[in-house]
């Protein structure tokens, strides 16, 4: 199997995939406002007439080039790219001011390689054994291990619990929209054909991420990016013997960053900071943190892209996206009839492992290219992304409708993207919304199923051992969401 996907992957039309959405990437996650999440929906459309393999090699190049890219602008002008590049521009813009913006983005591109391959192992190791594992699942199984992953997204997404279930609660509505999957009835269609078949995923990924963008951006009259000035990037030079005495850092980091990954809703920025704090609680001199300290650099950006592999074990092999981008790569999967799941390895297996050896051999041109972008990206990072609205405005347009050839779908787009910008510009978190539209259908099945087996019994529930299980799990997140919630209270 390894060897016949390394195979597929040596196709001239991987590494083309692979090095166009690195470069993409980079571009995309160096200029500040811009995203992975926002350039993945766009881009998903654009793959429609690609095979599988370079089509999600695209995506997922994309998406490990923007979280490196962001702590491009974090270094170099204290603006974080990506939320997760926040932790690296504490000590990164301190290097860049001291004449060593170079160096810190040295630092920064070797520990986000090294992040990525560790994550990118454990993704090979974990993925297919959950996968076989989740294969024992029945009605009952699948509907708790969906209730237990939407509840972590509300309890430790960050922000307002009550937001974030608000937000779960409108998507899962939204999922609902259409015919019945048990009794073919339809619901909330107000008697028109075109609900009949619900709010097509692609639609309003691309509005919530893209066109929401358009609309904030077209309404904030402050640029992201000033008139700040930026120290020349002089020529040096990291050597190995300075990432071997981090190494412990390096390796605690992409722990973190990895398995934090695969808990649903977390993201990339949460562990992000949480290596910084480890790595500067360790540090024999915690006081150079936040001046200047190497360390600062290379911890966050291990961090956070070893989220990237992270995320996508629970979304490849359950079919639970681990957050915002991979909720989208997972429309990719299933836009290319790859569908996430169980299934996915037994009947799929050779292009998931030519995916995954893919993403992991693209550190090598990431490395590359990362040293040949970074004289140019000075210029880069002050691209206002208000000129870029009109190009996302028509690829939006053109994505929507090229998915069903539907004005419908363009409809829904306009409306997901006027929703996500009154929700952000009230400060409600987006990403609950779109994984309780994925999640929200699949559960509400999972759930009619169980209670049908079961003639309405809710013994079912606690009817096997893996149930009851994933009812201690979810008594353990409840209760240390509490305890977390007294203890900050009490601080």
């Amino acid at each position: 199997m390894l060897v016949d996907a390394f195979l597929e992957v040596l196709n001239l039309w991987v590494l083309v995939a692979a090095i166009t959405g690195i470069v993409s990437g980079i571009i995309i996650g160096a200029i500040p406002g811009l995203g992975p999440t926002m350039a993945i929906a766009l881009l998903i459309p654009v793959t429609f007439s690609m095979e599988p393999i370079p089509a999600i090699i695209l995506l997922l190049g994309v998406y490990q080039g923007a979280i490196f890219g962001g702590s491009i602008s974090a270094v170099l002008l204290n603006v974080p790219g990506t939320p997760s590049s926040a932790a690296t521009a504490i000590d990164g813009f301190a290097m860049a001011r001291r004449g060593e913006g170079g160096r810190a983005l040295r630092f920064a591109l070797y520990a986000s390689v090294i992040g990525n391959i560790f994550s990118c192992l454990v993704l090979m190791a974990l993925a297919e054994p959950l996968a076989r594992f989740a294969l024992d699942f029945g009605p009952a199984e699948m509907a708790m291990l969906m209730l237990f992953a939407l509840l972590v997204i509300v309890l430790f997404g960050g922000g307002s619990k009550l937001d974030a279930l608000i937000m779960v609660l409108v998507g899962a509505c939204a999922g609902i929209v259409g015919l019945d999957p048990i009794s073919g009835t339809p619901r909330f269609t107000f008697g028109s054909f075109a609900f009949e078949n619900g709010f097509q995923l692609i639609p309003v990924l691309i509005g919530l991420f893209a066109m929401s963008e358009v609309l904030l951006q077209a309404f904030d009259r402050e640029p992201l990016v000033g008139d700040v000035e930026v120290p020349p990037l002089k020529s040096s030079v990291v050597r190995f013997a300075e990432l071997w005495r981090m190494r412990v850092t390096l390796l605690l980091s992409s722990v973190i960053g990895t398995f934090v990954g695969i808990l649903p809703g977390i993201g990339s920025t949460v562990p992000a900071f949480m290596s910084y704090n480890l790595a500067r609680s360790r540090s024999a001199d915690a006081d150079r943190f936040g001046k200047g300290a190497p360390e600062g650099v290379v911890a966050p950006e291990a961090a956070n892209n070893a989220v990237t592999g992270g995320a996508l074990v629970p979304t490849l092999a359950l079919g639970i996206p681990g957050d915002a981008v991979t909720a989208v790569i997972l429309g990719a999967f299933m836009l290319h009839g790859l569908a996430p799941g169980p299934f996915l390895f037994r009947d799929h297996g050779l292009e998931v492992y030519a995916i995954f050896e893919a993403l992991l051999l693209s550190s090598i041109p990431t490395v590359i290219l990362g040293l040949l972008f970074f004289r140019v990206a000075i210029h880069v990072t002050r691209i206002q992304p208000r000129h870029l609205l009109p190009a996302i405005t028509i690829l939006a347009i053109f994505g929507a409708f090229s998915v069903n050839n539907s004005l419908f779908d363009v409809c829904v787009m306009l409306g997901a993207g006027v929703l996500g910008f009154l929700f952000r510009r009230a400060n409600f978190p987006v990403p609950p919304l779109l994984i309780g539209l994925i999640l929200g259908a699949p559960f509400e099945q999972s759930l009619r199923q169980a209670l049908l087996t079961s003639g309405g019994g809710y013994g079912i529930f606690v009817g096997s051992p893996i149930t009851v299980g994933l009812l201690a799990l979810i008594g353990l997140s409840l209760a240390i969401s509490l305890a977390l919630s007294l203890r900050k209270a009490r601080t």
